[in-house]
């Protein structure tokens, strides 16, 4: 009968032995959980605290796109006022070289 009870001995210390090492686990995992926790909440209230950083950087590009959608408006219609001078320019260009050729047409002393 020693050597019958000898196994139940064996099969108690084996499972108080895995209740032992279930117990260490559980408390490591709560432990990880609870670094976890509050790495987490580090990390929130670092993030509120650029909020308000990066509302005033969102308004600050909203205006420099404003100002660059103006500022191209006004260039597009500066190259449209430097096209319509420079046709105008060639005009009075060509009609100034059409005096010249026709003062050398009119006038004799000109080599033809």
């Amino acid at each position: 009968m020693g050597e019958n009870n000898d196994w139940i001995w064996w099969v108690i210390a084996a499972v108080v032995l895995i209740a032992i090492v279930a117990a260490v686990l559980m408390a490591q995992r709560r432990k990880k959980q609870e670094a976890a926790r509050v790495e987490a909440a580090s990390l929130r209230e670092r993030a509120q605290g650029g909020e308000g950083y990066v509302s005033g950087a969102e308004e600050r590009a909203r205006e420099l796109q404003g100002k660059a959608r103006e500022a191209e408006q006004r260039a597009d219609r500066l190259r449209h006022d430097a096209d319509e001078a420079t046709q105008v320019a060639r005009d009075h260009r060509d009609r100034v070289t059409d005096d010249y050729l026709k003062a050398d047409d009119v006038d004799p002393d000109v080599k033809k």
